[in-house]
């Protein structure tokens, strides 16, 4: 029995399903959204797609090959009248010899004559196969190229569900942040309130300083309530994005400085040359041109011949019953063939389609430009935005110390009866507020690297 009771543990150890309650750090949170998401499924059956298109667009061009087989049966036999032609000619001859002696012969005598037999059997193979088209080759290659353009499309959504994922990310990050400050802070606070609410009830305190104190209590409560919401609903947010199951509870392992330290490898591109190609969507925009000048060589190639060349052989068997042996049996036969298609004139519709594709030509370079602009403006504004995120970290950082320095001294102040509660409340006040400003500060920074790492595509 203890032996049935380890192999049932075995088997629930193994097989709960293990994202019932799971850890990611921000790269494996990309990963499984990327492994999960519905975008990414729908960019996989669209590959799928374009890779069977390519197949079927390649039959094309492959031999065929196909059998058939018939039986007719004509319980009325097809007759056509025909004039007894052989009759008068043999009476001529003999006449002429002096066989017999002259005569009227009378109009000629008409019979009903036929070729077809009541019983027709057929069997035969035939194939053929395309010997040159010049819009089947662009086309193929074009098929071909279109599966490419899949993938980036999918590279594309990759690129920008990463980004998605991190911003989520740092969401929660920042919310347990201030979440951990204002737990601080409510320490200090219960603390402080135990000791003068003891100093109150043995009369070195006044109440108002209780009162004070109580309030700034409640209020850091209602902070610590807030920010647990908070953080849910990033959590929630995070979860949604990730396709992760919403009433499972994810535990994110990173923290804030080390994301940080972790893509502040992107400010290095401050003074670098924006490049392009490393947006997939720029690369989307490129294969559109290849796409656009390959239509454009498959509808010329129209204008080339085709040729086709074709096989067949079959046999067929024409009794008058079926099954009579002593009838003719079999006759085969057998065709070999090529056939030409020259095109001569089609009504000017190749003629307007090239007109189409070069007008689309230039509509894709007229987007491939403005994605340019659109990029540069992108980096620069990112570029600028991550310079004041620093600084204005870095102030914020300073504010803090001397705010928290500040609280402290004021702290001290009162607790030795030099200082009023009222300067330790707004001290208090003043440190939550740099405080605050410090974490949004982190977030801007955060928010800003992530911008430029995305207008950078890196």
């Amino acid at each position: 029995m203890n032996l049935e009771i380890f192999k049932v543990f075995v088997f629930i150890f193994f097989c709960v399903p293990l994202w019932s309650q799971k850890s990611f750090t921000v790269e494996e949170a990309q990963v499984f959204a990327i492994q999960n998401s519905v975008e990414t499924k729908k960019n996989q059956i669209s590959f799928s797609d374009a890779n069977a298109r390519v197949n079927e667009f390649r039959a094309v061009g492959l031999p065929t090959i196909s059998a058939f087989a018939s039986y007719q049966y004509f319980p009325a036999v097809p007759r056509q009248p025909l004039e007894d032609f052989i009759s008068p000619s043999i009476y001529g001859v003999l006449f002429a010899e002096g066989v017999i002696p002259q005569r009227d012969l009378g109009p000629p005598d008409v019979f009903n004559f036929t070729f077809v037999q009541p019983n027709q059997l057929s069997a035969g193979i035939e194939a053929n196969t395309l010997l040159f088209d010049g819009s089947y080759l662009y086309g193929l290659k074009a098929a071909r190229f279109y599966r490419d353009l899949v993938q980036k499309e999918a590279d594309v959504t990759e690129f920008n569900l990463k980004n998605q994922i991190l911003k989520a990310y740092a969401s929660v990050l920042i919310a347990e942040e201030n979440k951990k400050v204002i737990t601080a802070n409510l320490e200090n606070i219960a603390g402080s309130l135990e000791e003068f609410q003891a100093l109150y009830n043995n009369g070195f305190a006044e109440l108002i300083d209780v009162e004070r104190l109580t309030l700034s209590y409640d209020n850091l409560n209602n902070e610590l309530l807030k920010i647990n919401q908070l953080i849910e609903i990033s959590k929630n947010l995070l979860k949604f994005q990730m396709n992760y199951p919403l009433n499972n509870d994810i535990q994110l392992t990173e923290n804030l400085a080390n994301l940080i330290e972790k893509y502040q490898v992107v400010s290095l591109l401050e003074n670098e040359d924006i490049s392009f190609q490393n947006r997939p969507e720029y690369q989307v925009i490129e294969a559109g041109e290849i796409l656009n000048d390959l239509d454009y060589k498959r509808t010329r190639a129209g204008y080339l011949p085709s040729a086709r060349a074709f096989a067949s052989a079959q046999a067929n068997l024409l009794r008058q019953n079926l099954f009579d042996n002593d009838e003719s049996g079999f006759i085969p036969q057998a065709l070999v063939g090529v056939s030409l298609n020259i095109p001569i004139y089609d009504g000017g519709d190749k003629s307007a389609k090239l007109q189409r594709i070069k007008l689309n030509q230039d509509k894709t370079r007229q987007e491939k430009y403005q994605f340019e602009q659109s990029v540069w403006l992108q980096t620069e504004n990112a570029r600028l935005q991550y310079q004041t995120a620093v600084s204005s970290l870095e102030n914020s950082k300073k504010a803090l110390t001397i705010n928290q320095s500040i609280y402290d001294k004021t702290l001290v102040k009162f607790r030795e009866g030099i200082g009023s509660s009222l300067e330790v409340t707004q001290a208090e006040s003043a440190l939550l507020q740099a405080q605050a400003a410090y974490s949004n500060a982190l977030y801007d920074q955060l928010n800003a690297l992530v911008a430029l790492k995305e207008a950078t595509g890196l």
